[in-house]
Parts: structure tokens; C-alpha cells; sequence
């Protein structure tokens, strides 16, 4: 793999880096993915476009506040560096918790079901981090372990951590994540065909706890990979926050089937 000049284009001595242009094309695409499936599911696609903001908002703010505090050693000492969005630093882990938390609000404020509409944004989401992993390709970070394979990348010099300086080409973690989510995409979205086509066979959530689930547990093996991962004593912060996903994307399961499973059980006792 080639690498590329971070910076798209400078306008009046301002740069404009391919980061900021791929996450805008991210959200972009996520949000019209979204709006297609509430479309697709009968539900009122122009609410997609009201929940943007908060959407926009808590999630930069959730990615950006879990990655300084989970590399606090370094934003300790560089306080200044806490708001530098333009260097980069966003914790996906951050965006998948506020924009939870944004739907939790603005469901609330809209009187929505949260589970059919956290069903909806799943796949946008998933689809927005197939193509954000790409800002990481031009920044040209988040790596893996030196490796002589065909589609290695090149990692500048400056860019290499200093116990693999003598090395020039590195595991693209970032196109291994991104094709895993695209694959992940490409299942949620033939779940909302499963629910469009047999409606009351499965209850809302189910979606979204697939997608955290699934997410967590390939995003831990690639993090087996990567060489630039922080450290809770013996174990790295990811495989924490991945485990933690996975038994929450199992309560989600096992608590939206419950209650759909007593849901039917009401229905059929009230026609007997």
C-alpha cells in the first residue's frame, strides 16, 4: 500500500487534512444510510436528519473524552494537545457510547422507540467506521507488527515507534478493521430485509446488539496486531472495553427477547 500526503490542500494557510475530509465523509454517508433504512422500515426518515446534531455532538465528545483519558500518561503532561482534533485521536469505543446516549436523549425528547430506531442507525454507524478507518491510513497510524506480506504498508519514519525504527512496512490494521466492518454492514442491513419481510418474528435491539457484539469481538483480534495499543497493567485497555461490549450486547439480547417472549405470551392468553 502507498502512503499519501496527510494534507489534502491548504487555504489561506490553513490545512485541510484527508482526516478531517474522510470523517465528514463518514458521517455523511452513515447518516444517509440511516435515513434510507428508516425509510426501508416505514419509519419517518426525516427524523434521521433531527437526530444528526445530537448525534454529532455527543459522539465526538464521547470519542475524543475516551481516548484522553485512556492515554491520560500523555494528555497529562500535554494539556494543550486535549483539544487538538486536528492531530487526531478518537476513540471509536467514544462514539458507539455517546451516540447511545444521544439517541437515549433524543428518543426521550421525540417520544421513539429507542430499540427499533438504535436498530436503524446501527448499520449507518458501522458503515461510517469502514470509511474513517481510511483517515487512519493517511495519517498513517494505528498499525500493526512489522510484516513482509504483500499489502503491507510503508510507515514513514517519523511515524514508526522507536522499537521498530529500523523497520519500513507495517500490518494495515486500519483496511483489516474497515473490510470487517463493511462485511458487518452488509449483514445488519439484510436484518432489517429479515424484519421488513417477517415482521413480529424477532424484537427491536436485536440489531444492535449484533452490531456491538460482532464488533467487539473481530476488533479484539485484530487488536492482537496492533503496536500502539495502551496497557492496563498486563492487558491492553481495548480487550477491556471489548469484553465489557460483549456482555452488554448479550444483556441487550437476552433483555429485548424477554420481554418480547412476554409480550407474545400476553397476546396469546388475551385471544384464548
Amino acid at each position: 500500500m502507498l502512503s499519501i500526503d496527510p494534507i489534502a490542500f491548504t487555504i489561506f494557510n490553513l490545512q485541510i487534512r484527508w482526516y478531517g475530509i474522510l470523517t465528514s465523509m463518514a458521517l455523511l454517508i452513515g447518516f444517509a444510510a440511516a435515513y434510507f433504512i428508516a425509510k426501508y422500515r416505514r419509519q419517518r426518515e426525516d427524523e434521521v436528519l433531527n437526530f444528526a446534531p445530537f448525534a454529532i455532538i455527543f459522539s465526538i465528545i464521547g470519542a475524543r473524552l475516551l481516548h484522553v483519558i485512556v492515554n491520560w500518561s500523555y494528555y497529562g503532561e500535554n494539556l494543550s494537545y486535549i483539544f487538538a482534533f486536528r492531530r487526531g485521536g478518537l476513540a471509536i469505543q467514544g462514539v458507539m457510547v455517546g451516540g447511545i446516549l444521544a439517541l437515549i436523549v433524543f428518543c426521550k425528547i421525540r417520544k421513539l422507540d429507542f430499540w427499533l430506531w438504535a436498530d436503524i442507525l446501527a448499520p449507518g454507524l458501522i458503515l461510517g467506521q469502514a470509511i474513517g478507518r481510511w483517515g487512519n491510513f493517511l495519517n498513517q497510524e494505528a498499525f500493526g507488527k512489522p510484516t513482509s506480506l504483500p499489502w503491507a504498508i510503508y510507515i514513514n519514519p517519523q511515524n514508526r515507534p522507536f522499537n521498530y525504527a529500523s523497520y519500513e512496512y507495517f500490518h494495515p490494521t486500519f483496511f483489516y478493521e474497515s473490510m470487517a466492518n463493511l462485511v458487518l454492514f452488509v449483514i445488519l442491513f439484510f436484518m432489517h430485509r429479515f424484519y421488513r419481510n417477517r415482521p413480529g418474528r424477532l424484537p427491536d435491539g436485536i440489531i444492535l446488539a449484533m452490531y456491538l457484539g460482532i464488533y467487539a469481538l473481530y476488533r479484539t483480534f485484530i487488536e492482537a496486531y496492533r503496536i500502539d495499543s495502551t496497557f492496563f497493567g498486563p492487558v491492553k485497555v481495548v480487550y477491556i472495553i471489548n469484553f465489557l461490549a460483549v456482555l452488554v450486547a448479550l444483556f441487550i439480547a437476552n433483555h429485548v427477547m424477554k420481554k418480547f417472549r412476554e409480550k407474545n405470551l400476553r397476546e396469546n392468553n388475551s385471544e384464548e
